[in-house]
This record gives structure tokens, C-alpha cells and sequence, in this order.
């Protein structure tokens, strides 16, 4: 049961992007494989933490982004807390960022649900991330539905904790790759220190 509903979350992953169903585009950034190293740690717990509020969006004020709208929607089927923040580019072009810190019982099902995410979703595998968690990996998508669409998502786990983080923009060309990976680990890094233990 427990793993039906980790894979009705992942499952999500695909479809978080307002503009449709766009097809996967070629990785574009190259980063360094390791494998997993083994957790012994603190238990963490997400579900009364507010990443709409506690979300600081200054590092994309250099992108000219404005917050259209939040939802504070938690992750399907999962204990936690999550952010989306619907937005637009100075052009008028869409933008969106989702912080998302998921806490499973246990570090098992944690495990379970990180694996679940890379086995569904639509990106394309961007490389493993090292430093940022017990393990952690990248993936990307372009598309173009009416105008150049840019993907990044990162995700990671530490012991019981989960956190992803997808941003996405919108405009005449697409946005870097580097630039949105640089601004999703930030994120992901703030989400990660935002999550209190038990």
C-alpha cells in the first residue's frame, strides 16, 4: 500500500508544468556520478512547515520574475509541506518554481519514494549531484508550447527527508541550463535547512 502511494506521487513529476505535456528534451549539463552513501541520522518531519513563507526568493530577483500566485498544495500522498510559485518573466512568459520537502515514516520508504520519482517522470536524467544529501540527482526538459520552455529539477534525500525542487522558464529563447540548476540547488539547500528534526 505503501508504495502505491509513493508512486502516485512521483507520478506527478510529469505533470506539474501548467503548459501541458511537452516532449523530453537532451540533457545539456554534465554532473558528476558517485553512488549513494549510507544515512545514519536525525528524523525529520515537514508537515507544519510553510514553504510559501519560508521561501526566500532573492536569489531569482536578477531574473525579473513576479509572483502571479502560491499554492500551498503538500505532495500527493506524502507527509510534508510544498510550495508552487506560479509566476511571469519581465516579457510577460511564464515562470514557475515548486519547493517540496517530503518526510516518510522511515528512511526505507524515503528511499522508496526518491527511486519512484526517476522510474516516472517525462525529464530527461541530468547527471547525480554530490553534497547535497545522502543522494541526490538532476533532470531537465525543453519544450516549446507557444514559446521556449526550460525545466530543472533536483532532488534529494537525507535520511527520512526528500526534498525536490523544479524550475521552469519561459521565453523568446530558452533560458540557461546552468542558470536554472544554480537556482534550484539554492533552493533546494534552503529547503533542506528549513525542515526541523523530531
Amino acid at each position: 500500500m505503501a508504495l502505491v502511494a509513493v508512486l502516485a506521487t512521483a507520478a506527478c513529476d510529469g505533470a506539474s508544468a501548467p503548459v501541458g505535456t511537452p516532449t523530453a528534451g537532451p540533457a545539456t549539463s554534465s554532473v558528476a556520478s558517485t553512488a549513494p552513501a549510507a544515512s545514519v541520522g536525525p528524523i525529520y518531519r515537514a508537515q507544519d512547515l510553510d514553504l510559501c513563507k519560508r521561501t526566500d526568493l532573492q536569489p531569482l530577483a536578477e531574473l525579473s520574475l513576479t509572483v502571479a500566485r502560491t499554492d500551498p498544495k503538500p505532495p500527493l500522498g506524502q507527509s510534508g509541506a510544498a510550495c508552487l510559485f506560479e509566476m511571469r518573466t519581465k516579457d510577460g512568459h511564464q515562470a514557475n518554481l515548486r519547493v517540496e520537502a517530503s518526510t516518510p515514516a522511515s528512511e526505507q520508504e524515503a528511499r522508496l519514494l526518491y527511486r519512484a520519482t526517476a522510474q516516472v517522470t517525462v525529464m530527461t536524467p541530468a547527471g547525480v549531484i554530490t553534497g547535497v544529501g545522502d543522494e541526490a540527482e538532476a533532470f531537465t526538459r525543453r519544450s516549446e508550447p507557444g514559446f521556449k520552455y526550460a525545466e530543472y529539477m533536483v532532488r534529494a534525500r537525507t535520511g527520512n527527508l526528500v526534498v525536490k525542487v523544479w524550475f521552469a522558464v519561459g521565453g523568446a529563447s530558452y533560458a540557461a541550463t546552468e542558470t536554472l540548476a544554480s537556482k534550484a540547488l539554492t533552493f533546494l539547500k534552503a529547503t533542506q535547512a528549513a525542515v526541523p528534526t523530531v
